[in-house]
């Protein structure tokens, strides 16, 4: 069986017997899985979750500290792609109205025999791989409707129809958009091969969502969203986008946003705005063009298409590439160096003009000598010389302005654990809600911000409180354990042991500090 057709799992029981035997005797790599890990309680289950991100959650109902049902709930937010199987010994109808809620793949009872668990495991298998065979298959919308949608993000408009007759053509082909609205726009890259059947998969994933039309152009899959209510679920739709795409794909893809708009005829300066996010990172993911651009806007390009390489290397290229590209360009075998020094000049201009104020543009072009009296007479030498320092500059400052919004919002996230930690209500999914980001979205950031899980943050923050609260004596442990933010203290004794591998007694006993008692 090739990797590829391996789906992940974690499995979660509190009954340590039961789930040594699952994980020891399941033969999984022959039935189609590959097991990542298993968690005897709910948070230590959400936290490989979050960590390891697997394709399917085996997890019984009711465990400790948190129940089976509130980690699905939990672990729907964080990967909306993940399935998830429940193990339980309660025949109860409410279970499995809660299995429906939560979209479970199966509701094994307990006891149950490994013979028939893997009988289990292998139609779980078999419904995992039809979905994506499902979501693979290239059966994408066709015709008319997509030669409408490629005409309004293709095409740039000298004068735009007007919105209603737009409007009214998109409705005759069946994709009605109802005012009020609002739309954005999707540029995803995949390998060129997979564009037709990623084209069908995009519309398949998204349309449980919003009404949405994608089409193939440029080794790229457009998409257009439109949603009369706002786009409140985006995050989520796009998270579960992103996982699709990378388990079908063999490499990886990169989402690019536009930012929202609610005039149809900005269709093409939204795909644009997209394409530009698109090419921009260079690491794979989801990246909006809003974390990037502080214009409250979307307004029409003004780059060239001439200038396209030299935009993607400002935006997400090594200095030395950049600086070998304008080696090339501004020394042409052939024509007039001073006119290539010159073109490059206006591209350059043009493509910081997208992300930096006017007044922000001009002191930078000043500061080096760049305006137009100034570039008159100047020796060509001195003038390449000039235009090589505005790039690498430019190239600093968008980069600063790229890492402002995800900085700025892990940097939020910090602050929070910080203040909040000792709030038992505190999560991944509460702080994501207060900064309007899926939890995928905020987690997948953290680790490159900060290094770590958002849930390892909090542990991290919440022990060495512990720590200092327990070796500073007077004061219960079952205390210290509130004020950490742990309601159970049966669980922060746990945490700590498993975090400092001694308990709260012990470690208060080594610090000679054990008058405070040990409840």
């Amino acid at each position: 069986m090739r990797n590829k057709d391996l789906f992940t799992v974690i499995v979660a029981d509190d009954e340590e017997e039961l789930r040594e035997a699952v994980c020891r005797l399941i033969p999984w790599e022959r039935i189609g899985f590959r097991l990542l890990g298993s968690a005897g309680n709910g948070l230590d289950a959400l936290e490989l979750v979050e960590q390891l991100q697997p394709d399917l959650l085996l997890t019984d109902i009711h465990m400790p500290f948190i129940s089976g049902t509130d980690l699905a709930r939990q672990v729907r937010e964080l990967q909306p792609l993940i399935q998830i199987a429940f193990l339980s010994g309660y025949d109860d109808f409410e279970y499995a109205k809660l299995g429906i809620e939560y979209e479970v793949i199966s509701y094994l009872l307990k006891p149950i025999s490994m013979e028939d668990l893997t009988a289990a495991l292998k139609e779980i298998h078999s419904k995992m791989a039809a979905k994506f065979h499902y979501l693979s298959s290239d059966t994408g919308r066709g015709g008319s409707l997509q030669l409408a949608v490629a005409s309004l993000l293709l095409d740039g408009f000298a004068s735009p129809p007007e919105e209603e007759t737009l409007l009214t053509a998109l409705s005759e082909l069946g994709f009605a958009v109802t005012a009020p609205y609002q739309m954005t726009v999707l540029a995803t890259h995949v390998d060129g091969s997979c564009l037709p059947a990623a084209v069908g998969t995009i519309d398949k994933v998204l349309q449980k969502y919003y009404s949405c039309c994608s089409i193939a152009s440029g080794g790229r899959a457009l998409t257009v969203l439109v949603s009369e209510d706002g786009f409140s679920r985006l995050d989520m739709a796009l998270d579960e986008l992103l996982q699709v795409l990378r388990r079908l794909l063999d490499d990886g893809c990169v989402i690019g946003v536009s930012r929202k708009f609610n005039r149809i005829n900005l269709c093409h300066s939204a795909c644009r705005e997209a394409i530009d996010a698109q090419c921009i990172s260079g690491d794979g993911g989801i990246r909006r063009i809003g974390d990037m651009l502080a214009e409250p806007e979307i307004r029409a390009p003004a780059v060239p298409d001439a200038a396209a390489e030299l935009e993607k290397l400002l935006y997400g290229a090594d200095c030395r590439e950049l600086d070998r590209y304008l080696t090339q360009c501004l020394s042409p075998a052939e024509g007039d160096e001073e006119l290539a020094a010159l073109q490059v000049l206006v591209a350059v201009r043009s493509i910081l003009a997208g992300a930096l104020s006017a007044g922000e543009l001009s002191l930078l072009f000043r500061r080096y000598g760049l305006t137009a009296p100034l570039t008159v007479g100047m020796d060509s030498g001195e003038l390449k010389r000039r235009i090589r320092e505005v790039c690498m500059t430019g190239q600093d400052v968008l980069a600063e302005r790229r890492q402002g919004g995800v900085g700025e919002l892990c940097g939020r996230a910090l602050r929070m654990i910080e203040q909040n930690y000792m709030d038992p209500e505190l999560s991944l999914a509460s702080v994501s809600e207060q900064l309007h980001v899926s939890p995928n979205y905020l987690s997948a950031n953290m680790k490159k911000y900060a290094g770590d899980t958002f849930i390892n943050l909090l542990i991290k923050k919440r022990m060495e409180a512990a720590l200092a609260l327990i070796t500073s004596g007077g004061i219960r442990i079952a205390e210290a354990a509130g004020r950490c933010g742990y309601a159970d203290q049966h669980y922060f004794s746990f945490c700590f042991k498993k975090y400092y591998g001694v308990s709260p007694a012990k470690m208060r006993r080594n610090s000679g500090k054990d008058g405070g008692g040990e409840a």
